[in-house]
Order: C-alpha cells, then structure tokens, then sequence
C-alpha cells in the first residue's frame, strides 16, 4: 500500500509540472489500486467558455459519483475561469484511459491518456496475525435461492486489535439478508469473529462475490503510532442457474384458501383468504388477481411474514380479497407455480373453488297502521269499494300521507345510513362500503380502513363525512 502511495505522489507530480501551461488536463488520483478499489479521475480546464462532455463512464466501467469545483482569477484584469469534475469508478483489471475532448472558449482541446494498473490483493492466509476469509455454503443454486455467506475474521491471542472496519458488504446482483451472528471463540490461537448474511442471486450466469476488505488498527510498540493494515479476503465464484421460463419463485410451498361465509344476501362481501406457507423466496409472490365477469372485486396488498430456520429463508403470504355479487356465482381454484429444488422439477398447487349461494333483496311494501295494528298493503291493490267511498276517501288520504311520509323519511335517513351510524368498527364499517368500491372517494376511504384492520393503521374516518359522499351518489 505504500508503494502504491509513493509511486502516486510521485506522478501527481509529474503530472503537475508538465500540465501548469496547458488549458485542459487529466490526473488519477493514484496510478495504481487493488482490485475492487475506487480510483478518480480528475479533469481540469482553464479559460473563459468551458463545455464538459456527458461523461457516464469510463472505458466501459459506470461512473460511480461526481464532484466538480470552479474558481476565478484576475490577473492584469483579465477574468480566466478554472473548472475541474472528479470521476469515481471500479475498473477490474488495467486499463488505459483515452483522452476526452473538452470545447475552452470555442476551441476543442484533448486531455492525455492515462494508465490505471489494477494490483490483484494479497490474500491473508492462516498463520498471519489477522485472518479474513469468505465462505459459502454452496457454490451451484438456482435464481433466488439461499445461500449463506459468512465472513470470518480470525486475529492470534494476545495481538489485541484497537478497532476493526469492514467495508460494507454489497455484492452486486444479490438480495441480502443479514443473520444473527454468533458471539467470537477463541480456536487454535486465534479469536474468530463470524458475521453471516444470507444471499438471494437475482441474475442467472456465473457470478462473482470479490475481495472483501477489513482495516485493522494496532498500535506500534516501539514509536506507540497507530497503525492502519489492509486485511483482504479471498473471492467466490457461484454458477447461478435459471429457473425454467415463466417461473420466478422457487422452493417448497403450501397454498390454503378460506372464506368467511357461503351465504350472503345480494350486495353483501365475501370474503377471501389465500395463504401460502413454505420456505424459498416467499417475497417474490406476486398478488394473485381474480377474473370474475359479474361480481366486483377488491384484493388488498398481501402482507409477507419472513422466517429464517436452520439457516432456510421462508415464511408466510396472505392475501385477503373480498368479493361482491347480486347472483350466485363461485370462485375458482387458486392455483400457484413454483420451482422445487430438491426434485429439480415445477410444480402447481391448487385451492378448493368456493360456490357461493347469493340471497336476492326483497322488495318493501307500504304499510298502514291503524289501532295498533299493521297491514301490508301492496300498492297496485289498494281497492276502494263504492258503498264505502266516504271511509275509502278518508282511508285514501291516510295511505297517500303514511306513504308519501315513508318516502320521505327514507330520503332523510336511507337504510344505508343507519348501517353506517350503527357500525361499532372498522370492520364491519369496510365491509358496509365494499359495495362502492367503484366511487372514488369512497375507494380511499375504503384503503384507509383497509390500512386501520390489516395493518394496524389509525386513520380517523368521519361517519358523516361517508354519509354525504352516500347521498351524492345516485
């Protein structure tokens, strides 16, 4: 690491000295790095007008980030800018960086070509004071299969390290979980320290988890200086498999579906439960969606409970999705396709369909109450005999009022309403308003609720706030 340090100084120099007249020039931070080390390249230019090209990346390897700084001097009253950007980027292997053209007051200038040698790190080995290794548990798995990384950092008894930094782990093309990880043991002279993530390839092909790097500071025992040693890991190869076509979850599963009643009156939710349980990648599910023609339906977002057991990623997916209908109708099987590991082969697994028996509304009548007495009276029926016409008169007006008095009253207070006031939570209160899922406002205030049941939310719903959206509705 010195000699990478020394050589840079040394060419930053050069550099330096051989660019102090020129407009436009190029400079690497060092003229070396270890594999999976950032390097910067720094362009700078000088002048009036300055234009930087769009610079995504350099020599096929993207620009990780960018910084970029101005400055303006006056000498003998005349203005000369100075711009610089700085690139940050990865390259695996040496490289040489072609010059880039940058336009100074309408004239295009050229920066030179440099060369960036890429070192492969030494590896610690066991016997050094501090160890760093990588492990997996498998090296062959298919797209979206566990695997359990471990990195193991081993110092001998007695070399007592005063702090530890690990570089973040973030292999690219991998899902990660981070484990519990288990307490240091002393073994064979050294104190091990293991940290335990579990990866989740999510691109097939060969893939490769670099070089980890840990810094170690100790302190010299003969100056009392502290001291900062680069300690590098070996990398891994895996061979990540694809899953057959069409497929995008693999594992082993169950499927189980519910519904909370058979019978319901016509307008009136049933209401649904998918529940999948298994091990695999349980959040690549998607949400399952019913294609029903008469019936209206409402699936909420499933909620995704993750377990990790024996070092085994799984867990549990529940959907719930209610569904609406004014004639008997049934729901189908549920069926759910997945990649099974263990018999190399896919596999579906299907839900029972549900047949559900719809109870049509029955149409009120009027009614008369005389001396405590209530009579049913279908209005096409209302006879009035001749002999009677005084008693049927007066017996007309009392219907007619008693009639138009009912019409009224269910104007001021629809059935709907009293529902809505007598609804003792947001449960029953959801499953009053499914019916008008389709109206906008009614659809949020039905997301909210949904939010408040299923996913301990507490958004405060106005009952008279729905009641008037109700009575604006036709």
């Amino acid at each position: 690491m010195k000699t990478i340090s020394i050589l840079g100084k040394i060419y930053l120099l050069i550099v330096l000295v051989t660019t102090l007249s020129a407009s436009v020039s190029a400079s690497l931070d060092q003229i070396a790095i270890y594999k999976g080390d950032t390097a910067t390249l720094t362009i700078k230019a000088t002048g009036g007008d300055i234009k930087f090209p769009n610079i995504t990346s350099i020599v096929g390897y993207n620009v990780l980030s960018k910084s970029s700084g101005s400055s303006v001097y006056i000498i003998n009253s005349q203005v000369t800018k100075s711009k610089t950007i700085s690139y940050t980027f990865a390259p695996t292997k040496t490289i040489t960086i072609p010059p880039f053209k940058i336009t100074v007051d309408g004239k295009i200038e050229q920066t030179q070509p440099l060369e960036l040698k890429v070192i492969k790190p030494t590896i610690s080995k066991q016997g050094d004071d501090f160890v760093f290794k990588l492990h997996l548990s498998k090296h062959k798995v298919y797209t979206g299969e566990a695997i359990k990384a471990s990195l193991v950092f081993s110092y001998k008894v007695g070399s007592n390290p005063l702090g530890v930094n690990l570089d973040k782990f973030t292999p690219e093309h991998f899902w990660i979980k981070k484990l519990q990880s288990p307490q240091p043991q002393e073994k064979n002279g050294y104190i091990v320290q293991s940290i335990d993530y579990l990866l989740f390839p999510q691109t097939s092909g060969k893939q490769t988890i670099p070089n980890q790097t840990i810094i170690v500071t100790t302190r010299e025992p003969r100056t009392n200086f502290l001291q900062h040693k680069r300690i590098i890991s070996n990398e891994e190869n895996i061979d990540v498999l694809p899953l057959p076509q069409g497929i995008s979850v693999q594992g082993d599963y169950k499927i189980k579906a519910t519904i909370d009643k058979k019978n319901i009156k016509a307008n009136e939710p049933v209401n649904l439960t998918i529940k999948i349980d298994g091990f695999g990648n349980i959040d690549d599910i998607e949400p399952f969606k019913l294609d029903l023609d008469d019936e209206v339906v409402y699936a909420s977002k499933p909620t995704i409970t993750s377990t990790i057991l024996h070092n085994k990623y799984g867990g549990e997916f529940i959907q719930k999705i209610s569904i609406i209908g004014e004639n008997d109708f049934t729901i189908p099987a549920i069926s759910f396709r997945y990649f099974d590991i263990k018999e190399k082969k896919v596999k579906e697994i299907k839900t029972k369909p549900f047949h559900i028996k719809v109870t049509a509304k029955v149409k009120q009548t009027p009614t008369i109450q005389t001396n405590n007495i209530i009579k049913t009276v279908p209005k096409e029926k209302i006879i009035i005999k001749k002999e009677d016409s005084i008693v049927g008169f007066v017996l007309g007006i009392i219907v007619y009022y008693l009639f138009t008095r009912t019409k009224i009253s269910k104007r001021d207070e629809r059935p709907i309403e009293t529902k809505i006031k007598k609804a003792k939570n947001d449960k029953e209160l959801y499953n009053i308003l499914l019916p008008y899922c389709q109206d906008k406002d009614l659809k949020d205030i039905l997301t909210k609720l949904e939010i408040n049941i299923y996913n301990n939310g507490d958004f405060k719903i106005d009952k008279k706030d729905i009641i008037e959206i109700i009575n604006e509705l036709k």
